[in-house]
């Protein structure tokens, strides 16, 4: 435990020693894409058109996956209550705890599952591989943000990431199942 504490601060205080201004703006935009708000919105509309386009399992395997994870984070972050980088290093103030990320389990969680949708729904190799590693790029991008913004550990991330893979194999599963009845 010693070591990842050390890993975790060491990672920290190397981010904060080559922070940019104008990094620091692009990813507080970035990191947006990974807020509680920017995500039941997206997953809202996400929902919607499924639902409009008649692929119920999968509005269902979405909200399953993104409200899953928003409840596991609420509850492991409740449980474990570790706190925040210092303040000195973070960017702009953050609150409540910081293990696991919520911004990353949640990005995870719902663009994870539009991957998922993305290979089961579209034929052409091409945009099936454009859309992941667009959808990747968006995770990864939101990971580093809170990472480079000083508001969570290393730890927090890959938790926060692992939290929403699951999420993601969860509200697939649901999706398999719901398919074979």
């Amino acid at each position: 435990m010693e070591f990842i504490t050390q890993f975790d601060q060491s990672t920290l205080e190397a981010l904060y020693a080559m922070r940019d201004p104008l990094l620091v703006q692009i990813l507080i935009w970035v990191s947006e894409f990974g807020r509680v708000t920017t995500i039941v919105g997206l997953t809202a509309i996400a929902v919607l058109i499924l639902i409009l386009k008649r692929h119920y399992a999968y509005a269902a395997g979405v909200a399953i996956s993104v409200t899953t994870s928003g409840l596991a984070i609420i509850l492991a972050k409740g449980f474990i209550e570790r706190a925040r980088p210092d303040i000195d290093y973070q960017a702009y103030l953050e609150t409540w705890y910081s293990f696991p990320s919520a911004h990353v389990a949640l990005a995870a969680a719902l663009y994870g599952f539009l991957i998922y949708i993305t290979w089961h729904t579209i034929s052409s190799p091409l945009k099936r591989y454009v859309i992941t590693g667009i959808g990747t790029v968006v995770i990864g991008a939101i990971a580093f943000s809170r990472l480079y913004l000083g508001v969570h550990f290393l730890s927090d991330v890959v938790a926060g990431l692992l939290f929403g893979i699951l999420c993601v194999y969860l509200g697939a599963k649901f999706v398999y199942y719901s398919r074979r009845s």
